[in-house]
């Protein structure tokens, strides 16, 4: 009688385990709301002009720096709405677009070869293993898929991130999709970081009124591609 050997743990699991793991988003989001915490306090109405002020104080420096902090933050699946908000708080809304933008595409890219290097049950974890089913549906769509799905909430961000890194969409389709598809959810967000100092500015309401229609139509849009994926999904499990 045998006994199976079981697995060597992969050298991949302490990695796996830190991005997993809530304590490094938790210390970044206390590093966050304790700046701004202290620029309250200290600062009171004038907290925003301080906090410009010093971003300012950082010269060329500060839009590359917030560009790597995003994409760190993306990587290290931390939720990435306050940043949205900040960039147009803190550098315009066209300026902060653009920021944003940048360390989104530059986080998910790196998250995608990230998920290219490690063990596909590494990346699973990762992504909640749903793998299978995007793969699916990058495999006949390729650019516009991965579009669609960073457009509409089809699939988490993070799965989508080190998920595809185990489907055979290309890093060129990845990249190009999800420059594309990012755009509008991007715009939003910064403008409502732009007008939340003033929440019964025009900016502000207009802000809201289309992130409720963006999320709302988001979910009827992912409906209906889901329910379009489910007749392939049970092709593909008959054959």
């Amino acid at each position: 009688m045998t006994h199976e050997e079981p697995p060597a743990p992969s050298r991949a699991a302490p990695l796996v385990r830190l991005l997993r793991s809530p304590w490094p988003r938790v210390v970044l989001l206390v590093a966050i709301l304790a700046g701004c915490g202290w620029l309250a306090a200290t600062q009171g109405l004038d907290a925003l002009a301080t906090a410009r002020e010093h971003v300012a104080g950082l010269g060329a420096w500060g839009p590359p720096l917030y560009v790597l902090l995003y994409a760190l933050a993306t990587v290290a699946l931390f939720p990435v709405a306050f940043l949205d908000a900040a960039a147009g708080a803190l550098f315009g809304i066209f300026l902060g677009a653009a920021l944003v933008w940048a360390g989104a595409t530059l986080g998910a890219v790196a998250a995608f070869l990230l998920g290219r290097g490690l063990s596909r049950e590494a990346v699973e974890r990762l992504s909640g293993g749903r793998v299978d089913r995007l793969n699916a549906f990058l495999a006949r769509r390729g650019t516009l898929a991965v579009a669609l799905v960073r457009l509409f909430p089809l699939f988490p961000f993070t799965l989508v991130n080190y998920g595809s890194a185990l489907t055979a969409v290309t890093l060129r389709q990845y990249t190009l999709g999800t420059a594309i598809g990012i755009v509008p959810s991007v715009f939003v967000y910064v403008f409502l970081g732009r007008g939340a100092a003033t929440p019964t500015s025009p900016i502000f309401l207009a802000a809201v009124g289309v992130l409720v229609l963006f999320v709302v139509g988001g979910a009827f849009a992912a409906r209906r591609l889901s329910r379009r994926m489910e007749p392939a999904d049970r092709t593909g499990d008959e054959g």
